[in-house]
């Protein structure tokens, strides 16, 4: 089995822009003296869900992207479904910080990161599938 090196990268990257993310909630929850839930301020509300989105996708995405890699993944497809998934969680972040209603971003950002999952769990079934049938 190959350690997953090139996920490791892209986990980095995407553990960045996470921790980016968090500390933004932080700052709003500061701003405006809240411990716990939104307390009624729209953008301390937004930055909770664009964190909250983020965690929701980007914990399955690496663990595909992570199996992909050590069941024998092409380095290309692993780059790419890592960049995919940097590049779509970033842009969802950017677009839903803009508007809470449909963006180019949230879009973008919902295409790539569906994209990791289709191609990473398609490609995870076909190698597997041998093993398992």
């Amino acid at each position: 089995m190959v350690a997953p090196v090139i996920t490791a990268f892209w986990a980095g990257l995407i553990g960045l822009l996470g921790l980016a993310l968090a500390i933004n909630v932080v700052r709003l929850r500061q701003k405006f003296v809240v411990g716990l839930g939104d307390g009624g301020h729209p953008p301390l509300e937004r930055a909770i869900r664009i964190f909250g989105n983020f965690a929701e996708y980007t914990a399955l995405c690496l663990v595909l992207v992570a199996l992909l890699e050590m069941t024998g993944g092409t380095r290309w497809l692993v780059h790419a479904c890592g960049a995919a998934l940097f590049v779509g969680r970033a842009a969802h972040a950017w677009g839903l910080a803009g508007s809470s209603g449909t963006s180019a971003g949230r879009a973008v950002g919902m295409v790539c990161t569906w994209l990791v999952m289709l191609v990473a769990g398609a490609m995870l079934v076909w190698t597997a599938r041998g093993a398992v049938l």
